[in-house]
């Protein structure tokens, strides 16, 4: 219906008007709410004594090995469910410098460094729309891995520069074999390289992590180096019921601990197996976010900051704003721990392997728009 000067617009103000409050709105949600949230995050951690919860940890082993001890034998448990120190001695060699300060302001800045290591993984994978800045900080998977201060987003950043420097040599084996030193989570991109016939950055990455591991491990004079498998097995037993894995469904829905554990594996092995194949098929960014998804997918023990990766997964499939980078705010119903319920668990899944599967369709999309652009041309 026009309006009595006949300009074209509606009565109730018209789509002009409706366009003028695009702009604020998009300010106030992908700007300011995200820095409200940040803010707070800070503010709330800092009060109840919260702050980088799991950094603790390293911030412990830390000074153990400053000490001239193993951080696999202290008396005291290092961690903040009563365990022992659960990583490979390389992330405590790297929290030294950090005991310089108080285990709180330490804390603190692992967090705002955090905060910008989060910013900086879109940004090395080419992604340019400011929306996105915004809409990662309000993922419940980032904040959870920003509040517990632990090694997440830095292996999403590792993998976010073995895409970005995938032709180049040193810079993807480097960051693999870091990121296998740390903790042996990231392994398939091993797989990937041999698929995508990157043997020889498959192989130096290897390489890389297994001369980080003797060497930290030297530095502590292999103390644990023999018993850190049974650890490692006792971490699961310990705390594995909290993960959010298909093992852990496979128990809420009743079946034996045998079946849940060989569906599990067998979940693992087809995402494995579906790298090789959409790499053998020339699908490099397809197989590399399968690769990701069988990291999680594999993982013993996967808590909601885990899902940070899922980041990686998104900006490299869609480097714009689009519906797959909405999808991990449904982990709002996430607890990041503390025996999760069977729908908690189901569902925190179901929108992991909504956002993984969305990010494959749109590959495999970009993937047949090319073929068809090199088969017109030719």
């Amino acid at each position: 219906m026009m309006d009595a000067s006949g300009d074209g617009s509606y009565a109730a103000g018209g789509p002009w008007r409706l366009g003028r409050l695009v702009g604020p709105a998009s300010i106030a949600f992908f700007a300011f709410l995200p820095a409200l949230v940040v803010l707070l995050l800070f503010v709330g951690a800092v009060e109840s004594d919260d702050v980088a919860t799991d950094f603790g940890q390293f911030y412990a082993a830390a000074e153990a090995v400053l000490r001239g001890e193993s951080p696999y034998s202290t008396a005291e448990p290092l961690t903040a469910w009563g365990g022992p120190y659960p990583y490979p001695p390389l992330p405590a060699i790297l929290a030294t410098p950090l005991t310089a300060l108080s285990l709180e302001l330490a804390g603190l800045l692992v967090m705002g460094v955090l905060v910008c290591v989060a910013l900086a993984i879109p940004w090395v994978l080419g992604v340019r729309d400011w929306r996105c800045y915004g809409l990662l900080l309000l993922w419940p998977p980032v904040i959870s891995a920003i509040q517990t201060g632990n090694v997440t987003l830095w292996f999403a950043l590792g993998s976010a520069v073995v895409w970005r420097f995938r032709d180049r040599l040193l810079p993807s084996s480097a960051s693999i074999g870091i990121t296998l030193a740390a903790k042996f989570f990231l392994w398939p991109l091993v797989v990937w390289l041999v698929a995508t016939r990157r043997v020889a950055a498959a192989a130096l990455s290897c390489a890389i992590a297994a001369f980080l591991l003797v060497l930290s491990w030297a530095v502590v004079r292999f103390a644990g180096f023999v018993d850190y498998p049974g650890l490692v097995r006792d971490l699961e037993d310990r705390v594995g019921s909290d993960s959010y894995t298909a093992y852990i469904v496979g128990l809420d829905l009743g079946l034996p601990s045998t079946a849940s554990r060989a569906i599990w594996i067998a979940l693992g092995a087809a995402l494995v197996a579906a790298v090789v194949l959409l790499a053998r098929r020339g699908d490099e960014k397809s197989s590399f976010v399968l690769a990701i998804a069988a990291a999680l997918a594999l993982a013993p023990i996967v808590w909601l900051h885990y899902f940070a990766l899922l980041l990686v997964v998104v900006a490299v499939a869609r480097p714009r704003l689009a519906f797959v980078w909405f999808l991990p705010l449904g982990m709002i119903l996430t607890p990041g721990s503390g025996q999760p319920t069977p729908f908690e668990t189901s569902w925190t899944l179901a929108v992991a392997a909504a956002t993984i599967g969305l990010a494959v369709h749109a590959s495999l999309a970009d993937n047949r728009a090319v073929a068809r652009r090199v088969g017109y041309a030719c």
